[in-house]
């Protein structure tokens, strides 16, 4: 039987989603509370990496069991062998068929950004640039990258290793309340630092140090090192994975 599961994290504690030699993982604790459910070693599938220290609300996983359980069972299960900042969400049996990786058809990514005075109670869980931005030219910028574009310049995965670096954002806006920025990003998928370099992008844009129009030169041209921006993982969240169509998926 195969299962599905939607996870949320606070990843401050954590080197990121996937197992490293030398860090404790997300991957890591889920796998270690479902080995001690199933009493042998499970292996889990997520829809995707977060890095270090980025937090989730809607991240999927999944594994198989032959060990026979309600779907609240299983939840109430595998959060009482989990820390206190890791809790599944929801879980439900899926076809033997679903991946949760390769079914996953556009994620929703959030950066918080603090431009008022330091927080110290959120310095995790949003950027304390305490500096007003001009955010009507931040939005102006987000509309360049909305649509099909060749991101090249703006993420970590060298030419090697992916030569097709170009993707889809289906949308991408700014949400203003108080004195917090939320900057919301869709897309079909997204490369490795490609969310928080084009954060970091928007906010050179609302410092006023670099140009729109800079900005879309830099993304024209498409080559590796013209955009050296890239915003701290702190703040960023993994929002949403959705398996069917953009447009057909409730939002």
């Amino acid at each position: 039987m195969r299962v599905k599961a939607i996870v949320s994290y606070d990843g401050s504690n954590y080197c990121g989603w996937q197992l490293q030699p030398n860090g404790f993982s997300i991957q890591e604790a889920l796998e270690m509370a479902l080995g001690k459910v199933q009493k042998i070693a499970t292996h889990i599938e997520g829809s995707g990496r977060t890095d270090a220290r980025v937090h989730s609300m809607g991240q999927v996983f999944h594994f198989d069991t032959d060990l026979r359980m309600s779907e609240e069972q299983w939840q109430k299960a595998i959060n009482s062998n989990l820390p206190s900042d890791i809790r599944v969400d929801k879980v439900e049996f899926v076809s033997d068929s679903f991946h949760s990786r390769y079914d996953a058809k556009w994620k929703h990514y959030c950066y918080r950004i603090n431009m008022g005075p330091y927080d110290l109670f959120n310095r995790h869980y949003e950027l304390q640039l305490c500096k007003k931005l001009d955010v009507g030219l931040m939005k102006e910028c987000c509309r360049l990258f909305i649509g099909t574009h060749d991101f090249t310049a703006f993420n970590g995965n060298s030419l090697e290793e992916m030569p097709n670096q170009v993707r889809t954002v289906y949308d991408l806006h700014i949400e203003e309340e108080n004195n917090i920025l939320s900057i919301h990003f869709y897309g079909e998928g997204f490369l490795r630092y490609m969310v928080r370099m084009l954060t970091q992008t928007l906010i050179e844009v609302g410092k006023e140090r670099i140009s729109v129009e800079q900005v879309r030169q830099i993304l024209v041209q498409a080559e590796k090192e013209t955009a050296p921006f890239n915003a701290s993982a702190v703040g960023l969240y993994l929002m949403k994975v959705g398996y069917q169509n953009y447009e057909a998926d409730e939002i």
